[in-house]
Formats: C-alpha cells, sequence, structure tokens
C-alpha cells in the first residue's frame, strides 16, 4: 500500500536532525537540504545534505564550506562521487531522527572520524583489541 505524500517543514523537521543509518547507527545531522523548483513554481526537497562544509556554507561561509569539503575529498580520496548529499529518496522516515536508506560509511559525515581512526588511533600499539576484561 502507497501512503499519501507528508508535508514537511524542511526548517522544523529535516535540518539539524540526527541521520540514522540503516543499521540505526548516528551518522552525523543534517546539515542543509537541497531544493528544485519545478516546472508549477513550487519547491521540492530532493536532497539532504551532511558533512565537512555543509553546515559553513548554510552559515554563509561559502569559501570555507567549499574549502573544508576539497579538504576532506584529497584527505579520505573520494574523488568526485558527492558523499554528502542523500537524495531524499532514501529517507525513509522522519521524526525525531532522519533514518536514511544508506550505511554510515557511505557518507560523508564520518570521514575524518575514520580517517583519524584509520591512520592515527589504528597505529598506537594494542589499539586494535578489545579491552581486557576487569
Amino acid at each position: 500500500m502507497i501512503r499519501p505524500a507528508r508535508v514537511l517543514l524542511a526548517r522544523l523537521d529535516l535540518l539539524d536532525r540526527q541521520l540514522l543509518d540503516r543499521d540505526g547507527n548516528g551518522c552525523g545531522n543534517v546539515d542543509d537540504v537541497e531544493l528544485t523548483l519545478d516546472a508549477d513554481g513550487g519547491l521540492w526537497v530532493t536532497g539532504l545534505l551532511t558533512g565537512p562544509g555543509q553546515l559553513v556554507y548554510r552559515l554563509g561561509g561559502r569559501r570555507l564550506g567549499r574549502w573544508l569539503q576539497t579538504a576532506d575529498r584529497k584527505l579520505v580520496g573520494s574523488g568526485d562521487e558527492d558523499r554528502s548529499r542523500v537524495p531524499i529518496e532514501l529517507a525513509y522516515s522522519v521524526d525525531a531522527a532522519v533514518r536514511v536508506a544508506k550505511s554510515s560509511d557511505e557518507l560523508a559525515s564520518n570521514d575524518l572520524e575514520r580517517w583519524v581512526r584509520d591512520h592515527i588511533i589504528g597505529k598506537i600499539p594494542g589499539a586494535r583489541h578489545a579491552p581486557a576484561p576487569e
């Protein structure tokens, strides 16, 4: 059964909500939304934006936002793909948090944390072992 579309207020229902991946893990916040104008003049949310630079960009720091996005791409080596955009079709639940049908590894919002884990924390002797029971 197809449920009718629900009207969402982007500022109230989407912006700054926590993103949860398909496994229920936290993977950042909705920092901005992508809007598209249709032929009838209506605005539609077509994407959720998250990750390095998105919030700064929304708050008016366009240069800093672009710099953070570029630095993230170079640091993580994610190439040209836009890991900071989640198509709205992948948001399957919008309430206190926004649940998306992607894993946290596919989103830019966890790139820096993963890089630090793999390149700094992972190099500490014993860092890859489970803690000893007390």
